[in-house]
């Protein structure tokens, strides 16, 4: 009982926002403010959520706890970049999400202890491994804003105000574009510090099994979508489908492992 109240008020501070920006797609100033504000208050409640369900001795990485920890630095990336409140029209795409994470969360959580010693070298590993899957997640969602977008523009029909108040196409792929480059730069810390210190920092030698192979693979496809871009000038849908391509790969490579292993086989 203890962990819903917090679950209840996170869900609240993330779920009035998007119903708020849905009754006005294009909000004032003092609406704006008020969304920044309920938002904090989430992350901090969501903070406590991570902090009760993770314990930290030792770690508790399962499934669940995997996705809302992702789910939390999704939406602070959010909520630092939106300082400048051009990414309004992305709450719904964010929060809601989140907020459903949340509530099936207790019906998820399982134990799986991390029996690693808790090294300098292995924190940082983590910590830029979840800095990394947050904003792949974060642009995800944001491609498929964009081909939402895409879509009503080639239909040719009245746009919805929550479309209308967003950015034009090419600033948002300019966008996704960035997000992805620094993703990408995680991502490469990662695999590098996960392959040459993979002994120091997991206590075994390296393995290449699915995780190793998917997660390659994902760092692979960003890594070509980025040259394509830089050199060639790549956008549209083709770059889209690419990079939700790759970020399928890298779900795969953690989460896909742990949904099988703990939520289907119970290991």
């Amino acid at each position: 009982m203890e962990i819903w109240l917090p679950i209840l008020i996170a869900c609240f501070c993330y779920l009035t926002p998007s119903l708020l920006l849905f009754r006005n797609p294009i909000p004032d100033k003092k609406l704006i403010n008020f969304n920044a504000f309920l938002i904090a208050v989430g992350l901090l409640t969501h903070l406590t959520i991570l902090k009760a369900s993770i314990s930290f001795s030792p770690i508790n990485l399962s499934f669940s706890n995997a996705l809302i920890t992702t789910s939390f630095f999704s939406i602070l990336i959010f909520w630092v970049l939106n300082f400048n409140k051009k990414f309004n029209y992305l709450q719904p795409f964010l929060l809601i999400p989140s907020a459903f994470l949340l509530i099936i969360h207790p019906l998820l959580l399982s134990n799986h202890f991390l029996t690693t010693d808790l090294s300098p070298l292995f924190v940082t590993h983590i910590a830029i491994a979840l800095l990394a899957y947050s904003l792949f997640t974060f642009s995800a969602l944001l491609a498929i804003f964009i081909l939402i977008f895409e879509k009503k523009l080639h239909q040719k029909k009245k746009m919805d105000l929550l479309l209308i108040s967003s950015q034009p196409l090419i600033e948002m792929e300019n966008f996704l574009f960035n997000i992805n480059k620094f993703g990408f730069i995680f991502l490469t810390i990662t695999l590098g510090s996960g392959i040459l210190f993979s002994e120091q920092v997991f206590g075994t030698p390296l393995q290449f099994n699915h995780k190793t192979v998917f997660s390659i693979l994902a760092w692979v496809i960003y890594g070509l979508l980025l040259a394509s871009k830089k050199l060639y000038g790549w956008r549209g849908r083709k770059s889209i489908y690419i990079s939700l391509t790759a970020f399928l790969f890298l779900l795969l490579s953690y989460l896909g492992s742990k949904f099988v292993l703990e939520i289907i086989l119970h290991r």
